[in-house]
């Protein structure tokens, strides 16, 4: 079957000149570094076709004569083991920039089950990279790999040789940190702590790609010399984040200082930034050439504050806890933008919302729980001006003003949960919160009263997993989650880690 594709609009026609056919070989620059890639159509099917990575990947553009030495990309990094790389993807997304080099022979491959998205250069770029690691490293790491029995001794403890991650438990037994060495798997750090040893350690380690440092209390936080690639970091003080240019993701979470600063090789771009923020709050950390944002936790916040600051953003994501967003109109300031989600958001109108035609690069728009009216219009607009549309649980105003401080809400109309566990662990989180916060009013002697409530609180979900098992991680992080809500509303403080080892001791999910 031949699939004849608009270069304009991206979607199926029935005449185009863009005609994909088994065997067409299609260029295009991978964004970043602006490397030509290469791959193959292989397969066509109804709706999608089938490609295959090249490995092809130069500042040149590819040429016909280029074609009779492009084989197959063979994907080493990470955890790949000499493996093709192919995917379903679907003909309305078919790149619109992608040029075609021209036709050769395909070679046999297994039956494709992946189903994605088009190329996009990522998989060159990362086997590129992972070749430059020193090569004693990246054997020790697969050796570590194929050997997941294996098991050595670190700090007194036996652990696995792969083991990915380590924690305080473990940091803070050593007193020499070349002894993780024996651990050639290593790719992340979780810690509370300052160890002096920590950083230069991650400077030598080229495969620890994730650093999780909670209640960081240093002010200049210099991992520019690690090879860090994600960063998740807290700590009210930290006025400087010097960072490697692998790091590709920044979480930060708490309480930031208004001094922050965020100094990367690339200034931000091809950066994701991700903020849990506090009380709105979103620090001026430089990294002007941001490509993603993610906000989270919004209360009420307003987006001149996003596009006076990043205006070249790829991507934005906005959550509330539930919150409302003002000056909804400023994302068609954002005019390279191809991705918009929002979730949890409210205070905006439909006529305040962007017309398609003011977000010339938008691709993708994905809506959950906003307003009703605003949903209904925006789904209707941009039907046909968007490859990729979600607009899910609209909302009322009713619902927003029962649901603003209810911590379960994102549960009402979740596939996996029924429309009766949901009502039902509502009630039994309003009767608890009613129950404990009456307890700290009328009683100075609380303790036994609260140990109460928890055990009760702990047992209601107990027989609502007991017929039917609905709680998964996620939803048993949103129970505890819940239950510290009402902990902050009822000012306590000091009997927290009983609390959580209460309900720890009794709960069957």
């Amino acid at each position: 079957m031949d699939i004849i594709v608009d270069s304009d609009s991206n979607m199926p026609v029935d005449m185009n000149r863009k005609l994909l056919q088994i065997g067409d070989v299609y260029a295009l620059q991978e964004k970043e570094t602006g490397k030509w890639f290469a791959f193959q159509i292989v397969n066509l099917g109804q709706e999608n076709a089938v490609y295959v990575d090249l490995d092809y990947w130069s500042e040149q553009e590819p040429t016909q004569g280029d074609l009779k030495s492009m084989d197959y990309l063979r994907l080493n990094h990470h955890l790949w083991n000499n493996t093709i790389h192919y995917c379903w993807a679907p003909y309305e997304l078919f790149p619109i920039r992608a040029k075609l080099i021209g036709n050769i022979d395909i070679r046999p491959i297994d039956e494709c089950k992946c189903h994605g998205n088009w190329p996009d250069g990522s998989q060159q770029k990362w086997t590129e990279s992972w070749n430059e690691l020193p090569e004693e490293q990246v054997r020790a790491f697969k050796v570590a790999l194929a050997q997941k029995d294996h098991t050595i001794i670190i700090a007194g403890k036996e652990v696995k040789k792969c083991l990915y991650g380590v924690f305080d438990d473990t940091l803070s037994l050593l007193s020499d940190f070349s002894e993780l060495d024996k651990l050639p798997g290593l790719g992340r750090i979780v810690t509370n702590k300052e160890y002096p040893q920590m950083i230069p350690f991650l400077e030598r380690r080229h495969l620890i790609r994730e650093l999780i440092w909670n209640d960081c209390k240093l002010k200049d936080v210099d991992l520019s010399c690690t090879h860090l690639e994600e960063l998740e970091i807290s700590g009210k003080d930290i006025e400087i984040i010097r960072l490697p240019a692998r790091t590709k993701i920044i979480t930060l979470k708490g309480k930031l200082s208004p001094k922050l600063k965020i100094i990367s090789p690339n200034d931000g771009y091809f950066m994701t930034l991700r903020v849990e923020m506090q009380d709105d709050f979103l620090p001026d950390v430089g990294l002007s050439r941001l490509t993603t944002l993610v906000l989270k936790h919004i209360r009420n916040f307003s987006l001149k504050t996003v596009t006076s600051r990043f205006s070249d953003l790829f991507w934005l994501g906005l959550a509330g806890k539930p919150g409302y967003i003002r000056d909804v109109d400023e994302i068609t300031k954002l005019h390279d933008l191809e991705t918009l989600t929002l979730n949890d958001l409210f205070g905006f109108s439909p006529d305040e919302f962007p017309q398609p035609e003011s977000l010339p690069e938008l691709k993708r728009l994905w809506l959950e729980s906003i307003p009703s009216d605003a949903a209904k219009a925006i789904k209707k607009r941009y039907k046909s001006n968007v490859h990729d549309m979600h607009v899910l649980k609209p909302r009322s105003d009713e619902w927003l003003h029962e649901n603003l401080n209810n911590p379960l809400r994102h549960w009402d109309g979740n596939e996996f949960i029924s429309k009766s566990k949901y009502s039902k662990s509502l009630a039994l989180w309003k009767e608890t919160r009613r129950r404990l916060l009456e307890a700290v009013a009328f009683s100075d002697a609380y303790i036994p009263s609260i140990n109460r409530i928890v055990i009760d609180y702990v047992e209601g979900f107990n027989k609502l997993d007991s017929r039917s098992q609905f709680i998964e991680t996620e939803e048993r992080e949103d129970i505890i989650n819940a239950f510290i809500q009402i902990l902050d509303e009822a000012g306590i403080c000091k009997e927290r880690n009983n609390i959580m080892q209460l309900i720890d001791d009794n709960r069957n999910w």
